[in-house]
């Protein structure tokens, strides 16, 4: 008979996961905020931006085989490699005296990033059955990577000024380790096969999890980017500005993120995107003599509807596939979403320069907004059902 999970793994599991997406989520800002002073450094020119387009390139197209990946050896196992690759990794980047080298440690920071995601959610599939705590980790661990995204620029900047862009590096080096620390303790569980026939019945939860993933970024990138170019390009604000009218948006990401795990997931994800839907309509209205209260009051329900549905669309992937099979759940989840991310400024940037800057402002914005009712009435529609043991009930899982 499997053993049962130890309730160490709940106290382990959370901080473990929770660390290694806010480490993750801060090296990324960082770095992009250090990027100028590691230019002056190293060189490089038109390649330093391989600096981060190498790491995210890397990072997107492994997380899918990292999540397979974690299935087959184990989310324990996978996310111990991971972190210590991260943590290595991290002090070679730091170390690094030429580009190429930088390049090529980025380039396996990216692949052990990739590890670290969805084994970190696995751990915390594994760690709590209970599908009430489980969606409230989550929501803690969606709000982990919002805390990091707001601090992660004025942290690195002020690392970057006053140890040198080495230092946004060496930060991440300890909490990895610390990450470490708390998923060591988590006890091996005998795995069992998935049994026949299960990826058929949690289909639907792939479909509506990764249509789901997929729109969420696309809107709210999407939203982003276009607004950052309208701000700049065609209203004359200066970076400094622009960065301080998304700070609000950001903020309200935390304790959506926190709030989101105390109702239903279909209830969250229809919510949180028709909010969306109403932030990118009103942003379709705005023209070239707009004032910034307006912009940001429009980017307030994308900020509020985006971090309602990001854990929200977790736990229904989460608790919608076998327990054996969360890596690969929680890798194509997260490559729907960088997908999404990708393809909307590569498709909003392309309208945005074919005629009239507005137009294709107004257009990428119908779409963006096309996106999310497509994504809520999927969500209405297709049912999501559990195929993990209720609460109590004994597991064999991943958690190895």
């Amino acid at each position: 008979m499997p053993s049962r999970i130890p309730a160490l793994s709940a106290v382990t599991a959370l901080p473990a996961a929770c660390l290694s997406f806010f480490l993750i989520t801060l090296n990324a800002s960082m770095v992009t905020t250090a990027l100028p002073t590691i230019g002056r450094d190293v060189g490089g020119g038109p390649r330093l931006a391989w600096v981060l387009t190498g790491y995210s390139l890397v990072f997107a197209l492994a997380l899918l085989p990292a999540g397979s990946w974690s299935d087959r050896i184990g989310a324990r196992r996978a996310f111990l490699l991971g972190t210590s690759v991260f943590a290595t990794t991290s002090a070679a980047c730091a170390l690094a005296d030429d580009l190429a080298f930088l390049l090529a440690a980025r380039a396996i920071q990216g692949l052990a990033a990739a590890a670290i995601l969805p084994s970190g959610l696995a751990l915390l599939n594994t760690a709590l059955p209970d599908p009430v705590r489980r969606a409230k980790a989550i929501g803690h661990w969606a709000a982990a990577g919002a805390v990091a995204l707001v601090v992660g620029s004025p942290v690195g900047g002020a690392i970057t000024t006053t140890l040198g862009w080495q230092g946004t590096f060496w930060l991440t080096v300890p909490l990895a380790l610390l990450a470490l620390a708390f998923a060591l303790p988590l006890s091996p569980v005998r795995r069992a096969p998935a049994a026949r026939g299960s990826t058929r019945s949690h289909r639907p939860t792939l479909v509506v999890s990764t249509v789901t993933g997929f729109a969420v970024n696309f809107s709210s990138y999407g939203a982003i980017f276009v607004v950052t170019l309208f701000l700049q390009n065609e209203l004359g604000r200066s970076a400094w500005i622009t960065g301080l009218v998304f700070v609000p948006m950001t903020l309200l990401i935390i304790p959506a993120n926190l709030l989101a795990g105390s109702f239903g997931t279909r209830r969250i994800l229809v919510v949180g995107q028709t909010l969306m839907a109403v932030g990118l309509v009103g942003l379709c209205t705005v023209g070239h003599e707009v004032a910034l209260w307006v912009v940001i009051t429009w980017l307030l329900p994308i900020g509020i509807g985006a971090g309602l549905v990001a854990p929200a669309m977790t736990t229904v992937m989460l608790t919608g596939v076998p327990a054996e099979r969360s890596g690969f759940g929680a890798g194509l989840l997260n490559a729907s979403r960088q997908v999404g991310s990708g393809i909307s400024a590569a498709l909003f940037g392309v309208l945005l320069g074919a005629g009239s800057f507005l137009t294709g402002f107004r257009v990428s914005l119908v779409l963006a907004t096309i996106a999310v009712v497509v994504s809520t009435i999927l969500a209405v529609r297709v049912p999501v059902r559990s195929t993990q043991p209720a609460a109590g009930s004994e597991r064999v899982d991943a958690c190895q």
